[in-house]
């Protein structure tokens, strides 16, 4: 066999391995970003407000604002109704504002059946300490279906504190003190006794 013969597969070989090697660079790997135009609803509020070529009627009560170390947050009581089909959900809306993160206001969206296991989750967070782990720091978290988030955690500094976090493209986190995360708690049940008494 000629050099030139076995010159040619050998230099397909290392052409094909060059080829799957330069297929599979970085950024052809990585996922491609959140688009909200495919955005799927993860809960009834979400999917009440998504509803197109439909008549809705939306009601909200204003419960109160908690002031962070760096926003603020307002919760507010929410009831959508669609006119088609008569159909309502319940639920409570948190908006964060804080300093640091994605301009404009930052919403959340918890379904009235989703709040009292939301309460319970703050006070079993309350009650957060040295206690959960042997390592030195800790930090125990509670997310919502519509990516509202509470969290409590220890500090570097050694003091433990509390924040909350919404958002699902951009996110924004609030930092906040304990007795404001026991205020938080209690705003939140407000909402769900307004929605009660309209029942």
């Amino acid at each position: 066999m000629s050099p030139i013969r076995s010159f040619i597969p050998l230099a397909l070989i290392v052409a094909a391995s060059f080829s799957s090697v330069s297929a599979q660079r970085r950024w052809e790997r990585l996922p491609p970003p959140r688009d909200p135009q495919f955005y799927v609803t993860r809960n009834n509020l979400e999917d009440f407000e998504s509803r197109m070529e439909t008549v809705l009627v939306k009601g909200r009560t204003y419960v109160a604002t908690l002031r962070g170390q760096n926003g603020h947050a307002r919760v507010e009581a929410t009831e959508i109704r669609d006119l088609s089909n008569s159909s309502r959900v319940q639920g409570i809306v948190i908006t964060v504002v804080a300093d640091g993160g994605p301009p404009g206001e930052i919403r959340s969206l918890v379904d009235y059946e989703e709040i009292d296991a939301l309460v319970r989750a703050f006070d079993t967070l309350a009650k957060s300490d040295d206690s959960l782990t042997r390592l030195t720091h800790f930090e125990t978290r509670y997310r919502t279906k519509g990516d509202f988030e509470i969290m409590v955690f220890k500090q570097v500094s050694g003091g433990i504190a509390a924040a909350i976090e919404g958002g699902f493209f951009d996110r924004s986190r609030l930092l906040m003190t304990l007795d404001d995360f026991v205020k938080l708690r209690w705003m939140i049940v407000q909402a769900k006794e307004k929605l009660d008494d309209t029942k």
